[in-house]
C-alpha cells in the first residue's frame, strides 16, 4: 500500500468510529423521543389538549419512520437532520402551547440541548441560530399573536437569556470535540506519514522518501548545472550476524551503522554539506547516500573512503566485534545518468561490481558495467521468455565408475536456446552444434539474483525426472540421476515438499536421485540451510558437494553436513601434475577426507588418460570429463547406453 492509500485507510477508520458513535446516538435517542412522544401525545389527548397531543403524536410518526431509514440506508446525516427537525417543531410547539401547566419551556432545555449534540458544530450553529430567531420572534414580536399561552416579559427575557448561555455552552462543547477529533486525525496522519516516508527501525527517510528526495535534488541540481553524487551501499557479511546472534543484533547494528554513517558524511573539513534526506536506507542491508553539489567526481570516492574506514578492525556493537565490510557503488549525475530511476539503478549496478571484485572497496559506474548490465538485463528477459516459451533444453554428462568404466549415473546440464540470447557466447568449450546455447555460468547468476533460479531448478528436476522414467523403463538404467540446484534453495523452505511431490508424481525412489549444492553455497552455521538439507536427507536423496575444496567449508564442518559425496572441483584436478606441490596433492587429501566420513568421491573435469589412471589407482569411485565423455544430447546419450 502506498504511503496514500495509508492515510486515507487511516482517516477512513477514525470516521468510521464517529459514524458508529453517531449512528448509535441517532437510533437511540429518536427510540426514547418515539416512547416519550407517544406517551405524552397520549396522555395530552386523554386530558383533553387535542393541539399539543396531535402535536406529539405526529412528531413521534415522524420519529418511527427516521428510525427505519436510518436502518434501511444508514445515512447518519440524514437522520440527524429529520431528529432535528423533530425537535425544533418539538421545542417550538412548547413555546406556543405552554404545554401541561405552562411547564412547556422547562423542557425546551434538554431538547435543545440534544438537537445541537446530534449534530456537528456547523449544523448545530444552523439549528442554533434557527431556534434563537424563532423564539425571538415569538416572544418579542407581533408573531406573538400564535401564542396558545402567554409569558411577561421577565419570563421571556429570562428564558431567552438561559438558552443563549446553554446553546453557547453546547456549541463550545461540540468545537472542543470537532477539534480533538481534528487533532487526532492529524495526529494519525502524521504516524502514518512517518511510517510510509520513513524507516521504522532507523529513523531514516526509506525507499519511497528517498526516490521523492532524490527527484527534487535533481531538479534543482538540472537548473542550477550541478553535479550529485550518489553511494549505494551494501553490508557484506550481514546475513551471518542474523544467522549468528539473531535478528534484534542484527537491527541493532543497522541502528549503529546508521549513526555512524551519518557522522561520516557530514565532515568537519566542510567539504559537503549533506541534508538529513541526503541519507536512505533502502531496504535490509542496504543504504544509499546522497552528496549534492560535489565538484568533481572524486569528491564522492572521498566520502566513500570515510565509510569504508567504519570498519576498519571489524564493527563493534554490544560489545561485540563483527566482521562485516561494506560494498558501494557510486554514480555521478549527470555524468552516468540524467534521470532518477537510472542513477540509482546505476550505483546499484556498481555496487554489486564491487562486491563481485573483492568486497570491503569502492567501484564507480564505468561504460563496462554499464555492458555487463545490458547483457543482464538481456539475459533475464531471454531467461523469462524461455520460461514462457519453452527455450530450456537438458544435456546428459555421463559419469563413469572407475574400476570398470560403466556409467553409475548421468549429470542433468541445463541450457537455455532463448532467441532473445542469441549473439551472447556460450563460453562453452569444444561445445558442438547440437548443443548450442548459453551455458548457465552466464544466466544462472542472473535467474539468482531475479529470482527466477526456483522456476529453473524445478524444470530441471521435473524434466530430469521424466528423462529417469524413460531410461529406467526402456533401457533399463540402473543408475542416479544427477541434478544441480542452486544455493539459494537452501533458503527455500518449500522445496523440499516440491521434490517431495514431484518424487511421488513420477513414482521415482528416492536413491535414484542425487542432489548437487556447490560448497561455495554453504556459510558457516547457516542453520536454516543445515535444516533444509537435513529436510532433503530425509526424503531419502542423495546429497552431493559440488566443486569442493573451493569453498569455505571447514573440514570439520563436514559432519554437520548430511552429504553423501564429495565432488572434486576440475581446477584440482587439472593441477593433479602441477609443479605446485600444495595443488597436486588436493586430490589426495580431498579422497582421504571422504574416506574418514565415509563419502563417496566424483572427480570431475577428467581430460586425460594420465590424469584417469591417477585417480583409479589412489581409489577414487566416479570421474567425469571430456576423456570420458563430452555433455550429450538425448539421442546420442541413448547411443551410448546401448553401446
Amino acid at each position: 500500500m502506498t504511503h496514500t492509500g495509508e492515510i486515507k485507510a487511516g482517516q477512513q477508520e477514525m470516521l468510521a468510529v464517529r459514524y458508529r458513535r453517531r449512528y448509535r446516538l441517532c437510533q437511540v435517542l429518536t427510540i426514547l423521543g418515539v416512547i416519550f412522544l407517544f406517551a405524552l401525545g397520549s396522555f395530552s389527548l386523554v386530558d383533553g389538549a387535542e393541539v399539543l397531543g396531535t402535536i406529539l403524536i405526529v412528531n413521534a410518526l415522524v420519529g418511527l419512520l427516521n428510525i427505519y431509514l436510518l436502518k434501511r440506508t444508514g445515512n447518519v446525516e440524514r437522520a440527524a437532520s429529520i431528529l432535528s427537525g423533530i425537535l425544533f417543531f418539538l421545542s417550538m410547539s412548547l413555546i406556543i402551547t405552554g404545554g401541561k401547566n405552562n411547564t412547556g419551556l422547562l423542557w425546551v432545555y434538554p431538547i435543545v440541548a440534544i438537537n445541537l449534540f446530534i449534530n456537528r458544530f456547523w449544523p448545530a450553529v444552523f439549528w442554533f441560530v434557527i431556534f434563537s430567531v424563532a423564539s425571538i420572534l415569538l416572544l418579542f414580536t407581533p408573531a406573538s399573536l400564535l401564542m396558545m399561552t402567554n409569558y411577561s416579559l421577565v419570563e421571556a427575557i429570562r428564558f431567552i437569556l438561559t438558552m443563549l448561555a446553554l446553546n453557547s455552552i453546547c456549541l463550545a462543547a461540540l468545537r472542543s470535540e470537532e477539534q480533538a477529533y481534528q487533532t487526532i486525525m492529524q495526529l494519525h496522519d502524521d504516524d502514518i506519514r512517518k511510517m510510509a516516508y520513513y524507516d521504522t527501525l532507523t529513523g531514516l527517510p526509506n525507499r519511497w522518501s528517498f526516490k521523492t528526495n532524490l527527484e527534487r535534488l535533481l531538479s534543482r541540481a538540472e537548473k542550477d548545472k550541478q553535479r550529485i553524487g550518489l553511494l549505494y551501499i551494501d553490508l557484506d557479511n550481514f546475513k551471518q550476524v542474523n544467522d549468528q546472534y539473531g535478528h534484534e543484533a542484527g537491527d541493532r547494528l543497522l541502528l549503529e551503522f546508521s549513526e555512524r554513517l551519518w557522522e561520516e558524511i557530514r565532515p568537519t573539513d566542510q567539504l559537503l554539506k549533506p541534508q538529513t534526506e541526503s541519507l536512505a536506507r533502502l531496504a535490509g542491508d542496504e543504504f544509499v547516500v546522497l552528496l549534492p553539489n560535489i565538484k568533481a567526481p572524486l569528491d564522492a570516492s572521498v566520502v566513500a573512503t570515510r565509510i569504508l574506514n567504519i570498519f576498519d578492525g571489524g564493527f563493534e556493537v554490544d560489545d561485540v566485534t563483527h566482521m562485516i565490510y561494506a560494498s558501494i557503488g557510486i554514480a555521478v549525475y549527470p555524468d552516468d545518468a540524467c534521470d532518477p530511476s537510472t542513477l540509482l539503478h546505476h550505483a546499484d549496478a556498481a555496487m554489486y561490481d564491487a562486491k563481485h571484485n573483492g568486497r570491503n572497496c569502492f567501484k564507480f559506474f564505468t561504460q563496462n558495467i554499464a555492458d555487463t548490465l545490458r547483457q543482464r538485463q538481456r539475459i533475464e528477459k531471454g531467461l523469462r521468455q524461455a520460461l514462457n516459451d519453452a527455450h530450456f533444453s537438458l544435456v546428459y554428462m555421463p559419469i563413469f565408475d572407475c574400476k570398470d568404466n560403466s556409467i553409475v549415473a548421468i549429470e542433468v546440464l541445463l541450457r537455455c536456446q532463448s532467441p532473445e540470447l542469441e549473439g551472447i557466447s556460450p563460453e562453452l568449450e569444444g561445445i558442438s552444434p547440437e548443443l548450442e546455447g548459453i551455458g548457465p555460468d552466464q544466466f544462472i547468476p542472473v535467474a539468482e539474483a531475479t529470482g527466477l533460479i526456483k522456476e529453473i531448478d524445478l524444470w530441471v528436476i521435473e524434466n530430469a525426472f521424466q528423462a529417469l522414467v524413460v531410461l529406467q523403463k526402456e533401457h533399463d538404467f540402473k543408475g542416479q540421476i544427477c541434478i544441480n540446484i542452486s544455493g539459494v534453495e537452501l533458503h527455500n523452505e518449500v522445496f523440499p515438499t516440491q521434490v517431495k511431490q514431484l518424487l511421488e508424481q513420477y513414482c521415482i525412489a528416492p536413491e535414484c536421485v542425487e542432489l548437487e549444492v556447490t560448497e561455495t553455497a554453504f556459510v558457516a552455521d547457516d542453520v536454516s540451510g543445515l535444516e533444509t538439507l537435513k529436510a532433503l536427507d530425509e526424503l531419502g536423496v542423495s546429497l552431493a558437494l559440488d566443486d569442493f575444496g573451493t569453498g569455505y567449508t571447514a573440514f570439520s564442518q563436514l559432519i554437520h553436513y548430511p552429504a553423501d559425496c564429495l565432488k572434486i572441483d576440475r581446477s584440482f584436478v587439472n593441477d593433479l601434475f602441477s609443479e605446485r606441490e600444495a595443488r597436486n596433492k588436493m586430490v589426495m587429501i580431498i579422497q582421504n577426507l571422504a574416506k574418514l566420513y565415509d563419502l563417496r568421491v566424483i572427480a570431475e573435469g577428467v581430460e586425460t588418460e594420465a590424469q584417469m589412471t591417477y585417480l583409479r589407482e589412489n581409489g577414487c569411485d566416479w570421474a567425469q570429463g571430456y576423456y570420458l565423455s563430452r555433455p550429450l544430447p538425448w539421442d546420442n546419450l541413448l547411443k551410448l547406453l546401448s553401446a
